[in-house]
């Protein structure tokens, strides 16, 4: 394969997309995309066409179904199976959020995490409403406490089992968990201590039920406080009195026909209870022993309210079990809805484990690669996971955190809290990838076509130039074929001269129009020298005072003539107002040799009104490219001298002119930040005004202090943005 050619249609933002990319004797094709402009909606298309999903490929705003035609020079569709996108940043994965430490290789790894965050989801929607009736926010954990030996990976296999004890009719209980079941387990401690009192107590409870007209304790039932308490609840709305249905006591004398009268009936006849002497001195030795223990204040409140509950209390774990019981029968829809996704994912999840058992061996060797080219703070293992899902044996990512003074393995979270950390995510991406590639390795005779979408994004630069040294060795591969897209021009520059990409299959990427197009690289090599050849013209011209300015304070000093004459043509000092194009043109002739000159009809102009006028020619071209830093460099001059215009001609507006001289003359550096302070601190403005001043401040100062170490991000930063600024700052601050 020699070509790639592509045309685009419709696909996340790329409205039309038509190129050939060329692997001119080699095997890279490298792309410079400023931030915004089509990477990552490029990217994107070519990750679904590679997974078989073209279909959703689309123009999400418009809602028109996008267009893909990947074809070789040959005129043949390109396999998708042949294509694999990645970014080290991001997952295959639709739903990203939840990341296992589970090893696999990515398609294993993706229905795995597919399974896992389907259960997720159903779990934590059952689980929201028990705890919100339970009021306690680490239920899930309470339930492996409960039911698990402290195991999450037994957390299914525990669910399912308690499931098929659940009829539906179980009472739900709505106390708050864990004022009876408390992970410090004072509550049991309390019950196994006092039980002959709890018993008394109880019993007590029961003989004044004999007397009860509404609490009735017959044939093992009891309907006691708790379930009349549930009874009132059921008919509160007062529906089922409205409809002229009342409530006959079992005395056949007492009829209940509101909701009202319920409650003060089901009131009065606890607060008899209460108040029984013989129950009220049974709870009071209860209540003086907890009383020095404040964690038992709300067990006291409940079983003071519910003495029925105790008989269950003294069987602690069979109660313990019949509360659960009791949530997932109120919530059996969602329970079940859980059960049933759980028992129709065994089978896939006992392929899935099975198949990833025998890739361990290969990713031995990965973590061995990434180990030893990567420097990050832990060191990668593999080890054997109990897996969440099916409580069996599983190979995992370990992390082990290492300092100069110890060394510490970081465990996987529980079920649905386990998300890797961003530094661990990046690790897990770089193997996926590293296992991929490695993978592909061994397919015989097979080309792959791999794009990587800003492979190195976020790494520092010992990890960045790792991942160089990897995509070297790949070039020399010939069944790879490579697509490197970034938006870091750095990046770019740096993959452009390690890798040693051919001119003809570098490109840097534009709009024009509704129309993504590509042109060869410019600016790899000597940026300054090209500037310079083409100083002749106004922009390249304009270009060349700020790099000029920087080389006379390098080689001379900042109180040169010279230099201070490039620095009035960069800020609003006292002679910008004097110098004319042609004194200017001298300087940069006098220090940059083979600088040519200008047009004779623009060198009698004043250089600042120079500056504006080039401005202003860029403003009336429809299209601007993206890359070209000249362009750039004036739209920012230009910016600067007119925000300081604004603020000098403010400022002398509201100050005397010898406060105002002595304060100008006295500004010796970073003058745009010192007028901007003096101007927040003396002039009335609206916010608009600030805020076009605080953004001339912020975004000029790496375009006009202009030095191979900010060559970068002047490349990087969006000319539209610049242009718009200029004309809000020209129409606005005047």
């Amino acid at each position: 394969m020699e070509k790639i050619i592509l045309s685009l249609g419709h696909c996340f933002g790329i409205t039309k997309l038509s190129q050939e990319l060329t692997f001119e004797r080699e095997n890279v094709v490298l792309i410079y995309a400023p931030n915004g402009l089509m990477k990552t909606s490029f990217a994107k298309t070519l990750q679904l066409y590679g997974q078989d999903k073209a279909d959703k490929v689309k123009d999400e705003i418009e809602d028109i179904p996008g267009s893909i035609s990947i074809k070789d020079e040959q005129g043949n569709v390109i396999s998708p199976a042949s294509i694999y996108v990645s970014n080290c940043e991001e997952p295959d994965s639709e739903t990203p959020k939840n990341i296992s430490s589970f090893l696999a290789d990515s398609a294993l790894k993706q229905k795995y995490d597919d399974i896992l965050k389907r259960l997720s989801d159903k779990q934590k929607a059952l689980f929201k409403e028990i705890r919100d009736l339970a009021i306690s926010t680490d239920i899930v954990s309470e339930f492996v406490r409960t039911f698990c030996e402290d195991k999450p990976s037994l957390f299914y296999s525990k669910f399912e089992e308690v499931m098929t004890e659940v009829g539906g009719r179980e009472t739900c209980y709505d106390f708050k968990y864990n004022s009876i079941f408390d992970k410090e387990g004072k509550v049991r401690a309390f019950i196994d201590a006092n039980r002959d009192d709890l018993k008394e107590y109880f019993e007590k409870y029961q003989n004044i039920l004999q007397s009860s007209k509404l609490f009735k304790q017959k044939n093992g039932k009891t309907f006691g406080t708790y379930q009349a308490s549930e009874l009132f609840k059921s008919v509160e709305d007062n529906a089922f009195f409205e409809v002229n249905h009342k409530i006959v006591l079992g005395d056949d004398e007492t009829t209940i026909d509101s909701s009202k009268s319920l409650e003060t009936l089901i009131n009065n006849e606890i607060s008899s209870i209460v108040n029984d002497p013989r129950v009220k001195k049974a709870f009071d030795k209860i209540d003086k022993k907890a009383s020095a223990n404040k964690l038992l204040q709300k067990f006291k409140e409940i079983i003071e309210i519910h003495p029925d509950l105790v008989d269950k209390l003294l069987d602690y774990d069979n109660f313990h079990k019949e509360v659960w019981k009791g949530y997932f029968a109120k919530f059996k829809d969602k329970a079940d809805d859980l059960l049933e996704a759980y028992q129709e994912s065994k089978s896939t999840l006992n392929s899935v484990l099975q198949q990833a058992a025998g890739q361990r061996d290969a990713w031995e060797k990965i973590i061995n690669i990434f180990n030893r080219r990567f420097s990050v703070p832990f060191v990668v293992k593999i080890k054997n996971q109990t897996d969440l899902l099916l409580n069996e044996e599983a190979a995992a990512l370990s992390f082990e955190y290492r300092t100069q003074t110890s060394q510490k393995e970081v465990e996987s979270k529980v079920l649905e809290e386990d998300v890797l950390s961003k530094g661990e995510l990046r690790a897990f991406y770089t193997l996926q990838l590293l296992f991929a590639i490695e993978k592909m390795k061994n397919d015989c005779g097979k080309e792959h076509i791999l794009v990587f979408d800003d492979i190195s994004d976020s790494f520092d630069y010992k990890n960045k130039y790792a991942i160089v040294e990897y995509l070297s060795e790949l070039k020399d591969d010939a069944k790879f074929k490579m697509v490197i897209l970034t938006h870091n021009f750095d990046f770019y520059r740096t993959i452009s001269s390690r890798l040693q990409v051919n001119r003809n299959s570098t490109y840097m990427a534009y709009k024009d129009g509704n129309e993504i197009k590509f042109h060869k690289a410019e600016y790899l090599r000597d940026p300054f020298k090209y500037i310079k050849k083409n100083a002749n013209i106004p922009e390249f011209f304009i270009a060349l005072i700020p790099m000029a300015r920087n080389l006379i304070e390098y080689t001379k000093d900042s109180t040169n003539a010279d230099y201070l004459k490039l620095t009035s043509c960069l800020h609003v000092k006292t002679e910008t107002a004097k110098l004319k194009v042609t004194d200017i043109e001298r300087i940069l002739k006098s220090y940059i040799d083979g600088v040519t000159g200008l047009s004779p009809d623009d060198t009698t102009l004043n250089i600042k009104e120079y500056i504006y006028k080039v401005a202003e020619t860029l403003c009336g071209k429809s299209t601007l490219d993206e890359i070209h830093i000249e362009n750039k460099i004036v739209f920012a001059v230009a910016i600067r001298l007119k925000a300081e215009d604004y603020m000098i001609s403010e400022l002398k507006k509201v100050m005397k002119d010898q406060d105002f001289n002595d304060f100008y003359s006295n500004i010796k550096s970073n003058q745009t930040s010192v007028l901007s302070k003096k101007f927040n601190e003396s002039c009335i403005s609206t916010d608009d005004i600030q805020l076009l001043i605080k953004d001339a401040n912020l975004i000029t100062p790496e375009n006009i202090h202009l030095n191979s170490f900010m060559f970068e991000p002047l490349v990087d930063m969006s000319v539209w943005r610049l242009k718009n600024l200029y004309n809000d700052v020209k129409s606005k601050l005047v």
